[in-house]
């Protein structure tokens, strides 16, 4: 039976174009795609995904390297969701996942996590790279073994795959929600929770240039908090004590923390919130008009994707091929979608 690689050879075209043709995945042209399925039926291609893993004589197991899904209020719980809808497609194909959590704040945590994923034999593994000198560490320590990124992403690494959002695109985007704001805002204050996460630092830094484009009179102000209690104080030590209005550029899930520090200040009425992901309590706040705008990037969709790009990775040899980009989605009070299906 001919295989996709040799199809490809045959066609002059890669792999990749040859998979996306004979799954129906489009952004082909035509004159490839006519070719391909003429070579693929001449030479009677069948797709027998389980019958070519079991030739190759062993399981395929994929690791899933991230934060405990019931940290961060929610959103990695989005992404196990849906990896767990993957797993669903691929179990039956002789195909299984086991996970490994970390302590997004120990680089140990993060090591030890992902020796203990090596120590299961996987074949490749799905990582969020949030601990960037522990995922540079750890993909030298173990240079054979293929890792698709999810979440965020390291500009010196090459990873088999990448899922993660631009953080530029994402942060240039915030920029200009704020200046859609109904109120005329004397100051934004760009907040940040993590200290040297590549991902946040790179939002707060492409929103701080664009805004300082579009509304250069406008005051930046910068800070980082790392918990409820310190959101709060750092708040009340910045939000204008005039009386007047401003906004808040948060770079990951916990604007409805800082809904709540401004509850608590009495200043909610005077803000305009921009923050990350639809989870449980943003969309609480974005529907009772408390955050101006939350920006999506389809965690369930990262954590499902990143596990069948693996899977075809080795059954069908696809190729990685154009941008794989997460979408920068815009979420407002109109718009929220009903089921966390779409997210």
């Amino acid at each position: 039976m001919i295989t996709i690689k040799e199809i490809a050879e045959k066609a002059g075209v890669s792999p990749g174009t040859v998979d996306r043709v004979l799954h129906n995945r489009g952004r082909v042209s035509k004159e490839n795609e006519e070719r391909i399925r003429r070579i693929a039926e001449e030479n009677g291609y069948v797709p027998n995904l389980l019958a070519r893993r079991l030739q190759q004589g062993r399981r395929l197991v994929f690791g899933v390297l991230i934060p405990g899904p019931k940290t961060e209020y929610g959103y990695w719980e989005q992404i196990v969701d849906g990896i767990e809808e993957a797993r669903k497609e691929i179990e039956a194909l002789d195909a299984s996942i086991i996970y490994s959590f970390f302590d997004r704040y120990s680089q140990k945590s993060f090591l030890e996590s992902g020796e203990e994923l090596f120590s299961k034999g996987v074949s490749a593994y799905i990582v969020a790279p949030i601990l960037a000198d522990g995922m540079r560490e750890l993909s030298a320590s173990h240079p054979d073994i293929p890792y698709a990124f999810i979440d965020s992403s390291l500009p010196d690494l090459k990873p088999l795959y990448d899922f993660a959002q631009d953080p530029i695109v994402a942060g240039h985007t915030g920029a200009r929600l704020m200046c859609l704001s109904k109120k005329e805002l004397s100051c934004v204050i760009t907040m940040q929770t993590h200290k040297g996460a590549f991902n946040g630092e790179m939002r707060a830094a492409a929103f701080n240039e664009a805004f300082s484009r579009y509304s250069s009179g406008t005051k930046i102000i910068s800070i980082y908090a790392d918990s409820p209690e310190e959101i709060e104080r750092k708040l009340l030590d910045s939000v204008p004590s005039d009386n007047s209005s401003f906004g808040v550029f948060i770079v990951n899930d916990q604007a409805s923390l800082v809904c709540a520090a401004l509850e608590n200040i009495k200043a909610e009425e005077r803000a305009n919130v921009i923050g990350f992901d639809l989870s449980a309590a943003n969309r609480k706040y974005l529907s009772a008009g408390k955050i101006f705008a939350v920006i999506g990037q389809r965690p369930r969709a990262q954590g499902h994707d990143a596990v069948m790009a693996l899977y075809n990775h080795f059954i069908l040899s696809s190729e990685r091929d154009g941008d794989l980009s997460a979408p920068v989605d815009i979420y407002i009070k109109e718009n929220i979608p009903e089921s966390d299906h779409w997210l």
